[in-house]
């Protein structure tokens, strides 16, 4: 549970409530547990973690990767039924519950009907756009196609720019100095339709697809999945 006490610090709480409150119980959606409040947000706690963490310290198998390709896609299907444009997909957004599924949460950029978003993606999985403008499917499409990306590809799109991972204080804090430089080669590279090399991954087209606009929304790209099953 989160309380904040100014309102600044209480919108993206008030919002996730919001959220959670149009999508109500769903088996890919996180499961909130304080339905009925507003002010503060409740969901249930899932040892296993979320999606990105998981996946590193635990060997995936092919069968699971699989259903967890089709579990994003779902999750994010079900999201825009509802009207509702999450604004920060990412591996680390989806839970693992106790039966192996996955479940979409932190909704507190989220997008819905009546209220716009509260934040985007970060580079790796933000489409180019005028960020004045209010986010859309595409843009959640696009971050989809880096989320399934990492997932297949065990880290993010262009992850290499920032340098290798390291323990190291003074490493870490000249990396954290420059990512701003490594976010604008990325938005560079996105807005010139160059994206990292997929093929040889497992859901490769899929992905290639999202980050091409080749889907006009998330069940376009559920659909083209399970049909080639």
């Amino acid at each position: 549970m989160v309380t904040h006490d100014s309102e600044e610090d209480t919108q993206p709480i008030i919002r996730e409530a919001m959220v959670y409150e149009i999508l109500g119980a769903h088996p890919r959606i996180a499961e909130w547990l304080s339905r009925g409040r507003s002010d503060f947000v409740d969901i249930k706690y899932y040892p296993r973690g979320d999606l990105a963490s998981y996946s590193q310290r635990n060997t995936i198998t092919a069968e699971l990767q699989s259903k967890w390709f089709q579990q994003i896609l779902e999750a994010v299907v079900a999201s825009h039924s509802h009207g509702v444009i999450h604004s920060d997909l990412a591996l680390r957004q989806f839970f693992v519950d106790d039966a192996l599924n996955v479940r979409l949460g932190d909704f507190n950029s989220s997008q819905c009907p009546g209220h716009p978003a509260l934040g985007y993606e970060k580079a790796s999985h933000c489409l180019p756009r005028d960020y004045d403008l209010p986010n859309t499917e595409a843009s959640d499409v696009f971050a989809l196609g880096s989320t399934l990306y990492e997932l297949v590809a065990g880290h993010a799109p262009y992850s290499e720019l920032a340098g290798p991972r390291s323990d190291d204080p003074d490493v870490i804090k000249a990396q954290i100095r420059r990512q701003h430089v490594v976010d604008r080669e990325i938005e560079s590279r996105y807005r010139n339709q160059v994206f990292p090399d997929v093929s040889g991954l497992f859901g490769g087209g899929i992905i290639l697809g999202c980050w091409r606009g080749e889907f006009q929304n998330a069940k376009e790209a559920l659909d083209r999945y399970v049909d080639g099953l």
